[in-house]
């Protein structure tokens, strides 16, 4: 289903993803060639054409810009009155003079700082850290200089949730609260099955690990995911799976 989530799933899935040659990628062989550029005109710089992937790929084509160009990107935003200059999950960030030289998703805000997945941009993978050639999560200072602003797409609304039904009699009213307190406590060196769906719950909620990971292995990979999604909500960033942690994960509290 299209939404915020989808988008954010779909980034995420390709973190790790890395250039070949000059700027040559899938996401600027989907959007198209510009003359004058290396690779038969697919090499052009491509954080935009990453995230304009992104929306279509995720079923929100036609939420925000499908383009190459940063500035182009910003315009039009503030064309359709969805530019910001505080974040929400979900806005694209621009930075640099006039929004015009980087863009990249935010997938967590907190009160002192933004995580992001951006592609065109420099990270660390298995250790080893790429200069701008990737798709790569980042946490970024909010009141860093560089960033110029927030587009918002138009992400198609949810659903309304049905109302729903009373539980049993014999059902406890609270059982998304019991079953948060019969989880383990994870920690980096565990294994076995609740690591492994912690580890899909990572994934599903926007903090991938990274490819080739171990999903029945608690590694170091898993705490700094976990301590990723511990500060967004606001918790103690401890990397293991507190009952608030679980309940996050869950999305139940």
């Amino acid at each position: 289903m299209p939404g915020i989530d989808a988008m954010i799933k779909t980034a995420a899935d390709e973190i790790g993803y890395r250039e070949s040659g000059t700027n040559n990628t899938k996401f600027n062989r989907w959007l198209g060639k510009l003359p004058g550029y290396p690779h038969d005109g697919y090499g052009y710089p491509w954080c935009s054409s990453f995230l304009s992937w992104c929306l279509n790929a995720s079923g929100n084509a036609g939420a925000g810009p499908k383009t190459a160009g940063c500035e182009t990107g910003v315009a039009w935003f503030k064309a359709h009155k969805r530019f910001f200059k505080t974040p929400e999950v979900g806005d694209f960030v621009y930075y640099g003079p006039g929004g015009g030289t980087h863009v990249e998703l935010v997938v967590f805000v907190s009160k002192a700082s933004i995580t992001t997945i951006g592609g065109n941009t420099s990270g660390s993978l298995d250790g080893r850290y790429f200069n701008g050639d990737g798709v790569y999560r980042k946490t970024v200072d909010r009141d860093s200089p560089r960033i110029y602003g927030y587009g918002r797409p138009d992400y198609p609304k949810a659903d309304p949730k049905p109302t729903p039904a009373k539980p049993a009699k014999h059902e406890p009213a609270n059982w998304t609260e019991a079953i948060v307190k019969k989880l383990p406590l994870l920690k980096q060196g565990d294994e076995g099955w609740h690591v492994k769906t912690m580890h899909y719950l990572l994934a599903a909620r926007g903090y991938a690990v990274l490819p080739g990971v171990d999903d029945t292995q608690f590694t170091r990979h898993h705490t700094d995911a976990l301590k990723h999604l511990q500060d967004g909500a606001g918790l103690p960033q401890s990397g293991t799976t507190t009952p608030d942690t679980w309940a996050a994960l869950l999305k139940v509290a």
